[in-house]
């Protein structure tokens, strides 16, 4: 159907649903690298946070090494994110474009509210306890949410079910306490991205 000003709003769409799936294939293509960075971060940073709080009594938090590490990987987690997603965008304008730009801010912005909200309930006089709870499941949450809303966009079942699972492990792992949290998000998190990682690597090549 086309209006009177010669927009055809059929063929709009079915370029934008062009745009959406050309844009689902490439980020499949590379999405074991994706959930890979996210694997490893967690494996590793919140093992390592886990090490340092093994045995504190009473539990007085990480130590700034371990909290540097997982900041640190995380930081490369979130780049591999944009990067990938930019590229998969690369070559595609209007909405699609637009999404993934959205997508990619969406990441660092989440995460720096995250951090002064944490800060925050620092100078408030939050204990070390309750600190250690919001520090281990907040990226949890937030990662799960945008994973959620990546889903959404891009009609992804593999970020539909990371999503869903991420929050399952926060929920979960909140009620082990600040120690034991920081091991079941770094397996079941961390973990449960290389399983995915492994999956779409595996069916990538069949």
């Amino acid at each position: 159907m086309t209006d009177d000003d010669g927009f055809d709003s059929a063929a709009a769409a079915a370029l934008l649903e062009q745009t959406t799936a050309a844009t689902r294939r490439s980020l499949t293509a590379r999405a074991p690298l994706l959930y890979g960075g996210w694997g490893v971060a967690w494996l590793v940073g919140l093992g390592a946070m886990w090490l340092s709080v093994r045995g504190q009594v009473p539990y007085q938090g990480p130590s700034a090494g371990a909290a540097i590490l997982l900041g640190v990987l995380s930081v490369g987690a979130i780049v591999i994110t944009i990067r990938t997603v930019g590229r998969a965008t690369e070559g595609v304008h209007g909405q699609s474009e637009v999404r993934g730009r959205i997508f990619g801010i969406a990441w660092p912005v989440g995460y720096a509210a995250y951090y002064v909200m944490l800060s925050a309930l620092g100078r408030q006089g939050a204990s070390a306890q309750v600190l250690g709870l919001v520090g281990a499941v907040g990226p949890l949450v937030i990662t799960g949410l945008i994973y959620f809303v990546g889903s959404a966009i891009w009609l992804d079942w593999a970020m539909l079910a990371m999503g869903l699972w991420l929050e399952v492990v926060a929920s979960v792992g909140v009620w082990t306490g600040p120690v034991t949290v920081l091991l079941v998000n770094a397996v079941a998190g961390g973990g449960g991205f290389l399983v995915v990682a492994g999956y779409l690597l595996w069916r990538g090549r069949r």
